[in-house]
């Protein structure tokens, strides 16, 4: 009776074929779990992603993030100030500006009782005992001025008719003065004001009827003027120790095109390419064979240049290690690190207010020695996969350990020199305003005026930084002085 019931063999044969097709179904939803877990994960760092932790601007960052960031930096600045909530403008010992009186006002209006307040009687001018002052600092109505330039043509007893020459700013039977045209230039390239909203203000503020081919001339002229600066600061910026490179997109009609900018603390070259690409370091001239130190955000065209010394900039490492943090198996070696490179900066500032010319060797080798263990954490936490490829946080996770790894010298130059900043915030400065003209004014209708446009910001940037107005600037272009950048020694 029990061999009656037991299985026959192709039973069991089948039995065995049927449970085989089952484990392969297992494993393919086995391996799509994994797919979809991978892929889930990816979502949520997608979404988990704000200016913090990633390239993406404040202006997108959600209300919730915003509130977040804000109480951190509430936390951050009680713990500063002994946990006191510091009150709401200027810092505490920074120094402050308000209106002040002026000694020789240009107009005095007197303001005197007629009757008094307690019974009512008239008052004479010798009951004057004093006044009380208020002033109040007006802009006048604006007027065009026309000065009208004569030429006169003396003849000499020789026979000899000979004229005088009319000056540069008098180019024309009629023609815009160097302020006017100043005006016009600073409302384009320093407020990024459209064409057509320039000649509306013109009209407005200043009563000066302007055509927008009269404005697109000026325009024109002043990157003309420039040429002469502009050579004579990329033959400065090569002689310089320490350069910070940056580059950001731009829209040239339906295309993109590139702004580079080259920037230290008083200099700043601007300019405008086709391409993000070498093409773009050749055409600015200053880079190719430059042996100083470049502070850059990591962007493979810059390792290229193999004569040059390298800063990686902090900032960007700091966010990609908050990127890196959020996943779990991540956060001790990635937050390990961004608190040291945070630790050396901080020591590095205590050295310069001190007037150290370097860090004492045995802190940067107890420096040195805590990066090589977190790095190694790093690259431990971050294994060969087995029979797959490595997924979206794998790869960024390992690619930034990595990077730590094979990038050493050029992410802790700040820490052995310190005439090199840990962070390329220079640089990022100098190109925000090409945002802000994309927001404001849009698209560049042609090279040529993006390359205009480039040069004028470089302009005003360098003469801003060198402190000179940028009405001051520009007037001194128009005139044919424009300030030049000393020569390089």
């Amino acid at each position: 009776m029990a061999d009656e019931q037991r299985p026959t063999y192709d039973e069991l044969a089948a039995l065995v074929v049927e449970q085989a097709k089952i484990i392969e179904q297992l494993q393919s939803e086995v391996v799509e779990m994994g797919r979809l877990r991978a892929r889930v994960a990816e979502l949520e760092r997608i979404v988990g992603q704000n200016s913090g932790n990633s390239g993406k601007p404040p202006s997108r960052d959600s209300a919730a993030e915003r509130q977040r960031q804000a109480e951190e930096r509430k936390k951050k600045a009680q713990a500063a100030g002994g946990g006191k909530r510091r009150r709401r403008g200027k810092q505490t010992g920074s120094r402050g500006t308000t209106l002040e009186m002026s000694d020789t006002p240009d107009e005095i209006v007197d303001h005197r009782p007629q009757q008094c307040s307690g019974c009512g009687s008239g008052l004479e001018p010798s009951a004057d005992r004093g006044y009380r002052r208020r002033q109040v600092v007006e802009v006048p109505p604006v007027k065009p001025v026309v000065i009208e330039h004569r030429a006169h043509t003396y003849l000499c007893g020789c026979g000899t008719e000979t004229t005088a020459a009319f000056p540069d700013q008098a180019r024309a039977p009629v023609s815009y003065g160097p302020r006017a045209r100043a005006i016009v230039s600073y409302l384009l390239s320093r407020q990024h004001i459209p064409n057509r909203r320039v000649v509306e203000a013109m009209r407005d503020l200043f009563g000066l009827d302007i055509s927008s081919g009269a404005v697109d001339s000026i325009f024109a002229d002043a990157g003309r003027r420039l040429s002469g600066f502009i050579a004579a600061l990329v033959g400065l910026l090569a002689s310089l120790p320490v350069l910070h490179v940056d580059e950001t997109s731009d829209r040239l009609e339906t295309k993109n095109c590139w702004m580079h900018v080259i920037s230290t603390p008083l200099y700043t070259l601007i300019h405008a390419s086709l391409t993000r690409g070498e093409a773009a370091i050749e055409e600015m001239g200053v880079l190719l064979g430059y042996r100083g130190v470049l502070v850059h955000d990591r962007l493979a065209m810059y390792w290229k240049l193999k004569r040059a010394k390298h800063q990686a900039c902090g900032a960007h490492l700091l966010r990609d290690l908050a990127d890196v943090a959020v996943v779990a198996s991540q956060t001790a070696w990635a937050a390990g690190l961004a608190a040291l490179l945070v630790e050396i900066n901080n020591a590095c500032h205590g050295a310069r207010d001190r007037g150290e010319e370097s860090l004492p060797a045995g802190l940067r080798r107890k420096f040195s020695k805590r990066y090589d263990d977190l790095v190694a954490a790093g690259l431990a936490a971050n294994p060969e996969p087995t029979g797959r490829k490595r997924d979206y946080h794998e790869r960024r996770s390992f690619n930034l350990a990595t990077a730590f790894a094979t990038h050493k010298d050029s992410i802790l130059r700040f820490m052995n020199d310190l005439a090199t900043p840990l962070t390329n915030n220079e640089a990022e400065r100098a190109l925000r305003p090409s945002k802000l003209h994309r927001k404001v004014s849009g698209c560049f209708r042609s090279k040529a005026g993006a390359e205009r446009s480039a040069h004028l910001r470089s302009y005003l940037d360098t003469t801003r930084k060198n402190g000179m107005s940028a009405m001051e600037a520009l007037t001194r272009l128009f005139t044919g002085d424009p300030w030049m950048p000393p020569q390089p020694t």
